[in-house]
């Protein structure tokens, strides 16, 4: 049984023997092989079909990927799409307290709680950020897929371990000068990965942005800041919604993604705004790949300076 674990609940991925040798080490790997130590029932089919489809029954707590053919070939778009697929839809069975935000999350203050990069609409940088700052003394949570819970109403991130991280083509050389794929798992990467599911308290978001000198700081007041955060709450639904708005995506239309009954609230909405909002935010200036040090090393200094 491979078992997808976010916090203390889990997705059975279930894979054809048909699927390509590739496909099927990448979700052992991603999911291990494990006995249900916690509550399952949510399960995920991933098999061959003559077109690549999406179906999430969110009422039975299943799902059904169907992938064509044509994209056996390429192996790293195979990956991604599943990757894509089981997060989503986990969260959209969720109950609504399991909020998916996108961005990246490493942990500070020896380990006690995280610090997360999120999408501000501003550009990219939120991976190699993260990997920076963990490579300066932290550890590695999750990448893309930052699941969050609000345990008393304070947010708190859920660490991934087996999740890949995906590192950019021009900021490998920093982050991993021997790397050739594009997605990498934590073993190897500069930083250590958590080896835990429990989910630590977020202490700081910091936002990349382009508009920024490379280095430069900028606290972002609450409203400023819940006007910010609201690309990182609704990226992933969106992009579930309409997959073809994904950078990276193995589907072609919008219809290739039928979700059973209306989409519940995927990010609890407001909620989950007002609840990060409170922690505080900042903008960081964030250039090219030569900029990335000066840009690491003022996150690093407000890190320890909070």
């Amino acid at each position: 049984m491979s078992l997808l674990r976010i916090g203390n609940r889990a997705l059975d991925i279930r894979i054809a023997e048909s699927a390509p040798r590739c496909l099927r080490r990448f979700v052992a790997r991603l999911a291990g092989t494990e006995q249900p130590t916690i509550p399952t029932g949510q399960v995920m089919q991933v098999r061959g079909g003559h077109q690549t489809r999406l179906a999430v029954d969110v009422g039975r707590g299943e799902v059904l990927l169907e992938l064509a053919a044509n994209l056996a070939g390429d192996p790293a778009m195979l990956e991604i799409g599943v990757l894509q697929a089981a997060a989503r839809s986990m969260a959209v069975m969720g109950d609504g307290e399991l909020a998916l935000l996108h961005g990246s999350a490493v942990t500070a203050d020896g380990g006690r709680s995280a610090v997360a990069v999120l999408d501000g609409g501003r550009g990219q940088g939120k991976t190699s950020l993260a990997l920076g700052v963990a490579a300066r003394g932290g550890t590695l949570l999750v990448d893309e897929f930052a699941f969050t819970v609000f345990p008393g109403g304070s947010p708190a991130v859920v660490p991934m371990p087996t999740l890949p991280w995906h590192v950019r083509a021009n900021m490998a050389p920093l982050l991993a000068p021997h790397a050739t794929e594009r997605l990498l798992y934590p073993a190897d990467l500069p930083a250590p990965a958590t080896d835990g599911h429990r989910p630590l308290p977020l202490s700081l978001i910091v936002i990349p942005d382009h508009g920024l000198a490379p280095g430069e700081l900028r606290e972002a007041p609450t409203l400023e800041a819940r006007n910010l955060l609201r690309a990182a709450v609704t990226d992933h639904e969106v992009k579930l919604r309409d997959p073809t708005l994904d950078h990276v995506s193995i589907f072609s239309l919008a219809d290739d993604v039928t979700i059973s009954s209306s989409l519940p609230a995927f990010n609890s909405g407001e909620k989950s705004l007002d609840a990060l909002a409170a922690v505080p935010v900042i903008r960081v200036g964030i250039g090219n790949p030569d900029d990335l040090p000066a840009s690491v090393t003022s996150v690093v200094r407000r890190i320890g300076g909070a």
